[in-house]
């Protein structure tokens, strides 16, 4: 593996030992490990093929994500997830990112990482809510930030531009949000639902009409 970064591997495709890299944080536990089948050097880094990414947080497994295919920069440090050509230069079949953390699975458009995870085009299911997102922004720690997003959660469908969706205290906090559903609609300055408990706290309600 080390050949990659040679001068004499460029333009070689070679086969990837699982996992190919691992990165740590300050304290040594790991923060992401990166394994895919195949990979090639690029001018900017390299790309590989069939890429799985097992994400950590303080240690302990938090997310993995699978693709057909991986950008990077020369020492992975930042790199993308998408669809695409394969390094044969033979075209994929164009599907989604997708992943799995605990009690939800997602898929998306386009993963990127750059000291974080941005989400591109996101849809997601589990945990009594289903969303989407142009964007949705993880540091892994205990909060994804949502962007352009619509959440179905206890009968109600919520569109708002920005929130954010505590995953350990299983609270989502929104700045003006649209309610749809039970057959009225509900506008107001922002809201905060317990999907769990199916609860909604709209601040500044009014009714606005019907579905």
């Amino acid at each position: 593996m080390v050949a990659l970064f040679t001068p004499s591997a460029a333009g070689q495709s070679v086969e990837a030992e699982a996992p190919w890299l691992t990165v740590y944080d300050d304290a040594g536990r790991p923060k992401w490990e990166l394994r895919m089948e195949r990979l090639l050097r690029t001018p900017e880094g390299w790309r590989g093929e069939a890429v799985q990414v097992f994400l950590y947080h303080e240690g302990a497994p938090l997310l993995v994500l699978r693709a057909p295919q991986i950008h990077a920069d020369r020492f992975g440090r930042e790199w993308t997830l998408t669809g695409g050509e394969s390094v044969t230069g033979e075209p994929l079949t164009g599907q989604p990112v997708t992943g799995e953390g605990e009690g939800f699975a997602f898929a998306c458009r386009e993963a990127r990482w750059s000291r974080g995870l941005v989400l591109t085009d996101l849809t997601a299911e589990g945990r009594d809510v289903s969303l989407s997102a142009a964007e949705a922004r993880w540091w892994l720690g205990e909060s994804v930030e949502l962007f352009t997003a619509e959440v179905t959660v206890a009968g109600w469908r919520l569109r708002f531009a920005t929130g954010r969706y505590d995953l350990v205290q299983d609270v989502l906090v929104t700045d003006a949000v649209t309610a749809t559903g039970h057959g009225v609609t509900v506008v107001g300055t922002s809201l905060t639902a317990w999907p769990r408990e199916g609860r909604l706290q709209i601040t500044e309600a009014h009714l606005a009409r019907g579905p």
